[in-house]
């Protein structure tokens, strides 16, 4: 038999901000000092890109930082280590990241989906080095190897080429250009910023990316609210 005492219990969302609007509000009080977030690098992800853009919606850029994580596993565990009084730690994921679900239920302690920001998809392209793309014309040549990350890599399913995992797809434009494979799946930013050559491209659907929060954020948010509500009771005593 096993005893139950040891299960976990989903972080309560009670006493949080429950929409765009009351998540602004609070993450532009002056109790919270920073919003320091964690997201999937290196330079060029469609999560970081997210970040940047949730952070100017939710008005805080002023007092908030973007630090580059190897994989969003990795930003979770930066995020934990975030414990000063004021400090709002986020990590980022996306819908369409492949492990999304195990994710979630590994983590129950945390909040996951604080921030919603829907996104189109900085341009998907399969890209390669400049002194190899004349060996496409309609067809890449089989030897090559292709890195990707597994949540794009199914758009490769119509070629027979080795696909090597990358942790991102930035990393994946780094591998091609280090010369370590033939070509990747990236984005337009991310096979500029290597000096790549786009061979395909898939197109830019709009994707929707989550900032959350660990228990540490949810505290802080959490007193903002009630700060807020006792202005907002005192206020109605003095009319």
């Amino acid at each position: 038999m096993s005893e139950i005492f040891g299960l976990h219990r989903f972080a309560s969302q009670d006493g949080l901000p429950q929409n765009d609007k009351e998540l602004s509000r609070a993450l532009r009080s002056p109790t919270v000092k920073e919003v320091r977030c964690f997201a999937l690098g290196p330079e060029g992800t469609n999560i970081s890109q997210a970040n940047a853009t949730w952070l100017r919606r939710m008005g805080v850029e002023h007092k908030s930082s973007i630090a580059l994580c190897e994989t969003p596993e990795d930003s979770l565990r930066q995020a934990r280590e975030v414990g000063e009084d004021g400090v709002v730690p986020t990590f980022g994921t996306c819908a369409v990241y492949y492990d999304l679900a195990k994710f979630f239920f590994r983590n129950p302690d945390v909040v996951p989906f604080l921030g919603i920001e829907p996104m189109a998809l900085d341009e998907m392209r399969l890209a390669t080095r400049r002194k190899l793309a004349d060996q496409v014309t309609n067809v890449v040549p089989s030897w090559w190897r292709i890195a990707s990350h597994p949540s794009p890599s199914h758009l490769l399913a119509e070629l027979n080429n080795m696909v090597v995992k990358a942790d991102s797809n930035a990393t994946a434009a780094i591998m091609c250009e280090r010369g370590e494979i033939e070509a990747c799946i990236t984005t337009a930013s991310a096979a500029a910023l290597h000096g790549l050559v786009t061979i395909h491209i898939f197109g830019s659907p709009t994707m929707i990316f989550f900032y959350g929060t660990t228990s540490h954020g949810a505290n802080v948010l959490c007193q903002v609210m009630k700060e807020t509500k006792a202005r907002g009771i005192l206020r109605r005593r003095r009319l």
